[in-house]
């Protein structure tokens, strides 16, 4: 192999390595990192604040915030009134999310119209529950939801508390700063 081509003047030992490297068929390349939700190709809708507003995300509240986010750690409840209803949120010890409604326990059921146990709680997509003011179906839009954002390694739950615009419930928001401007235009 010759070097001759490249004057020695520039060349330092990396670069050195580098030309060898290659002109031998090998590639070396520098360590990598693993992908941070900064880097990620999704963007901002990777960033918890695109979901949950630019505030901080309350930790372990014992009110649950009417929307917006919160975080629950294992053993730790809050509770808040949507749709009339008391319903009360909490995480067990194993890290799974348990959902009270006037002091019900909320479970899925297939062969209901609203998909659980409680006419007025529906099953709310991926994870979580709607909450509506009279009996609820598939169809039937509520006024408030709860879905969870995520469930991570620490046993805690992230959660997010979207709320729906009258009269029909079909545009709901995530955070207060999109749920104050929705308000400000139906007036």
């Amino acid at each position: 192999m010759q070097l001759s081509r490249f004057p020695m003047t520039i060349l330092n030992a990396k670069s050195a390595l580098f030309v060898l490297a290659t002109t031998a068929g090998l590639l070396a390349l520098a360590p990598t990192k693993a992908q941070g939700p900064a880097d990620s190709p999704l963007g901002v809708y990777s960033k918890t604040s695109t979901y949950c507003g630019k505030e901080a995300i309350p930790q372990n509240p014992l009110t649950i915030p009417q929307v917006g986010c919160f975080h629950l750690s294992s053993r730790h409840t809050a509770s808040g009134t949507f749709s009339t209803h008391r319903v009360e949120v909490s995480v067990d010890d194993t890290g799974n999310e348990v959902f009270k409604v006037d002091g019900t326990l909320v479970s899925d059921t297939r062969n209901t119209a609203s998909g659980t146990n409680l006419a007025y709680v529906g099953a709310g997509g991926v994870a979580g529950y709607r909450f509506c003011e009279g009996p609820a179906d598939r169809n039937t839009g509520c006024p408030a939801r709860i879905s969870i954002y995520s469930r991570d390694a620490d046993k805690s739950v992230l959660f997010m508390v979207s709320e729906c615009l009258a009269p029909q419930y079909h545009l709901c928001v995530l955070t207060q700063e999109n749920w104050d401007y929705e308000r400000s235009r139906q007036h």
